[in-house]
């Protein structure tokens, strides 16, 4: 074996070794993403069950905060169902250029969930 056929298959290996470590990188960036739309997730379902508790108890509760909740839970909901199947697609190797992009494709908080109800 000649030093450049060494060399040769030494690239290819830290190549292909390479690519595996962004990989494995895109998709944990993608996990990070999705346990925070979970905990965004489960912070508006809190202040959801909070209203319907006040609501239920005879306190005043407005109509507009209801739907507002009800809408952000639906939002956060298809932005989770999304990035798990970006993870997925990334998991089976179809996605890997893909997987790359789509921490920016997801959208950025821009209000904090309201702490008291």
């Amino acid at each position: 074996m000649t030093k450049s056929t060494l060399f040769d298959r030494l690239n290819q290996e830290l190549e292909a070794f390479g690519k595996k470590a962004q990989a494995a990188l895109d998709e944990g960036k993608l996990q990070i993403e999705l346990l925070r739309l979970r905990r965004r997730l489960d912070g508006a379902a809190r202040d959801l069950g909070l209203l319907v508790h006040r609501r239920e108890r005879g306190g005043e509760t407005e109509a507009r905060r209801f739907d507002a909740l009800m809408l952000r839970l639906d939002d956060l909901q298809a932005d989770v169902a999304r990035l798990e199947k970006q993870i997925a697609e990334a998991r089976r190797g179809s996605g890997s250029a893909r997987s790359r992009s789509t921490v920016a494709e997801v959208p950025a908080e821009t209000t904090k969930t309201p702490g008291a109800v």
